[in-house]
């Protein structure tokens, strides 16, 4: 260990990662940013989630998803792999899993002190006799409520290129487990297990919806790139050289300088557009208005115009453009990482920063920390030469 990470929050903190899912693998990576000492198991093979995805996506995902970890290469269904893996158990605070995990629990069971089991699963699985409907993964987002908000009014919901669901329920696993981890040792007990449905982390975050649901009777639905429930002022436009415009103008006060700066005085002292119950009536015109003085206007025009006149309005950044984007790169949002075979990616930074995380390492090659893993076990050279030559370790 060096001295970076004998210095971040996590270190001391060992992990086991069994799994082969996004949801996992995110939390697990959050956990190794700040110092955890994550040792990612891999069956014969390689881990399924270096197989996802087209080869153009596992080539980037992998070394991000994986970063920071270290990789054993193990076949945990080997007859002759019980002590390594009791070993490997007995060694680890935590063992975060999907559902592909049995000889690790069997392992568990036989050691005086497990790790404690923190499992993410697909919604469903664990009561199948109350849903009926899928438990593939992949359904998670559908099932969290958030995806029947996205989408126009009068078409089908949006379904975003991005695990969200996974990723929102893995953040939430990791900080539970650490939530656990405090709280057994303060109290002198083990940690408890934690389970995790993969919809949970994004249903956690429609916290407005549900009670409109509940009180009004019904489920806000999708109303495009409107504010929910259309109260306000705020939707995305184009400005004549095909810049995308992002608005908000929640307050009375925003919505006048919104109004003046498009229409001068008339407009902002419209009746029509006095309050914001008038706004809602005549939201169609407002728009429209906007939307013509926005194709009258290049896109740094309209910025500094909005800035000169104190309205809410900012530009939607892609990828190439957050990369480019000075404050992003002051703030370390994008870090450049060295790959193992060569070369650089850059990859997201560490967040929150100002902790002590740090991005050491892309994701490894499988089987690349095998070696120093059962050292740190006890195993000494002949007896994980034996090991590898029973097949117990692969790689």
């Amino acid at each position: 260990m060096n001295s970076e990470e004998a210095a971040a929050p996590l270190s001391g903190l060992t992990v086991l990662d069994v799994s082969g899912t996004p949801g996992p693998a995110f939390a697990t990576a959050l956990l190794a940013d700040f110092g955890a000492r994550v040792i990612l198991c891999e069956p014969p093979g390689g881990a399924a989630l270096r197989r996802l995805g087209s080869e153009t996506v596992r080539c980037v995902w992998w070394p991000i998803a994986a970063r920071n970890k270290l990789s054993l290469a193990i076949d945990a269904a080997h007859q002759a792999a019980g002590p390594v893996l009791e070993r490997l158990v007995a060694s680890a605070r935590m063992l975060v899993r999907d559902d592909a995990a049995t000889p690790w629990r069997a392992a568990a069971s036989r050691v005086l002190q497990a790790p404690q089991d923190i499992h993410l699963f697909p919604t469903g699985a664990d009561r199948p006799d109350l849903w009926p409907w899928s438990t593939a993964p992949e359904f998670a987002a559908a099932a969290s409520g958030t995806m029947a908000l996205t989408g126009e009014a009068d078409g089908p919901p949006v379904q975003p290129e991005i695990p969200l669901a996974e990723y929102a329920t893995g953040m939430l696993a990791a900080a539970a487990g650490l939530f656990e981890q405090r709280a057994a040792l303060l109290e002198g007990r083990a940690p408890a297990p934690l389970n995790s449905a993969l919809h949970e982390g994004l249903m956690r975050m429609i916290e407005w919806q549900l009670p409109v649901a509940s009180s009004q009777g019904r489920a806000e639905l999708r109303c495009g790139n409107r504010f929910p429930m259309n109260a306000n002022i705020g939707n995305v436009f184009r400005t004549r050289d095909g810049g995308l415009l992002t608005v908000s103008a929640a307050t009375n006060a925003v919505a006048e300088r919104m109004l003046r700066m498009i229409g001068g005085e008339a407009l902002a002292a419209d009746p029509r557009f006095r309050t914001q119950a008038d706004r809602r009536a005549h939201m169609d015109e407002i728009e429209a208005r906007i939307a013509e003085w926005m194709s009258r206007h290049d896109m740094a025009e309209a910025l500094a115009l909005v800035q000169a006149n104190d309205v809410v309005v900012g530009p939607i950044l892609d990828a190439g453009a957050l990369m480019a984007d000075p404050h992003v790169a002051a703030r370390e949002g994008f870090v450049e990482v060295a790959l193992p075979e060569g070369g650089s990616l850059p990859m997201p930074g560490v967040m929150p920063r100002g902790l002590g995380g740090a991005v050491r390492h892309a994701g490894p090659a499988p089987g690349a920390d095998s070696d120093l893993v059962l050292g740190s076990l006890g195993f000494d050279a002949d007896a994980i030469a034996a090991l590898r030559d029973k097949g117990v370790i692969w790689a």
